[in-house]
């Protein structure tokens, strides 16, 4: 018998299996002693699983929780905001769907990660930030794609003008502030068929992309992000008209900034 056969390890192998999560529960574990390096081990890992068993049982969970589907990256300081960016946005998906409405994700980089609104709008108004007809984004895929601002954000404090802080004086897509207001009120209205002062949210956007002022993406994502939506997905699009001019004339300064850094 060859000596693999004759371990304990092999005799037990069908007898214990492997709890589900098993693994991932270690892996998370082993990361976090590396981390945080602590002296007596016993003891801080007494804590730590102390800790993780007030959210979940993780050994016994069918699948890790949300939060653990952020991405690994090679930069350790990278992935401890991922993790943290995933397990904010997870605990804020009642449903579990792994997504969120983009003006949720706003309200936690603004609560909970303390980034200014231009800040988080600049990461919200993005290329990468994928945005479904409901309104909804995929937080996973948005918490891997943004680390590197938030992390920027963080680090250094860049901060853009605050849009209350614009003035009627500017132009934005060469009209004043009055001329933009009514060119989107004509535009909205054009789109609102049933003439309810409302739209659902891929309407919404659909009126931007298509109205005749060149706006670019990052224009679109940014009005977009601000909007705030009713229950049943719906915006009050005279309401975001009002606000248009200065996030508008805020996206020029995130076009310049990103001229300057990228």
């Amino acid at each position: 018998m060859a000596f693999r056969e004759r371990t304990r390890a092999t005799k037990y192998q069908q007898k214990y299996p492997l709890p589900p999560n098993f693994a991932q529960v270690l892996k998370d574990y082993t990361r976090e002693v590396l981390r945080e390096q602590p002296e007596d081990i016993p003891s801080w890992s007494a804590e730590y699983f102390k800790r993780l068993a007030l959210d979940a049982d993780p050994l016994t969970a069918k699948q890790p929780p949300p939060e653990h589907y952020a991405p690994s990256v090679e930069n350790p300081e990278l992935e401890v905001v991922a993790m943290r960016l995933s397990k904010v946005f997870a605990a804020m998906d009642d449903d579990g769907s792994g997504r969120l409405f983009i003006h949720l994700i706003k309200r936690a980089l603004l609560d909970s990660i303390q980034l200014t609104k231009p800040q988080a709008l600049y990461v919200l108004s993005s290329e990468y930030v994928a945005v479904a007809d409901d309104g909804t984004t995929d937080y996973r895929e948005f918490a891997r794609d943004c680390v590197n601002a938030v992390l920027f954000f963080q680090q250094t404090n860049h901060q853009f003008p605050e849009v209350s802080h614009v003035d009627d004086g500017p132009t934005v897509h060469g009209l004043l502030k009055e001329e933009l207001q009514d060119e989107l009120l004509r535009v909205m209205r054009q789109a609102d068929a049933e003439g309810l002062g409302r739209l659902p949210f891929a309407r919404y956007r659909e009126a931007l992309m298509n109205a005749p002022l060149q706006l670019t993406q990052r224009d679109v994502n940014l009005l977009c992000a601000e909007a705030e939506q009713t229950s049943d997905g719906f915006i009050d699009f005279r309401i975001e008209v009002d606000n248009a001019f200065g996030l508008l004339y805020l996206a020029q300064s995130f076009a310049a900034f990103d001229e300057e850094n990228l």
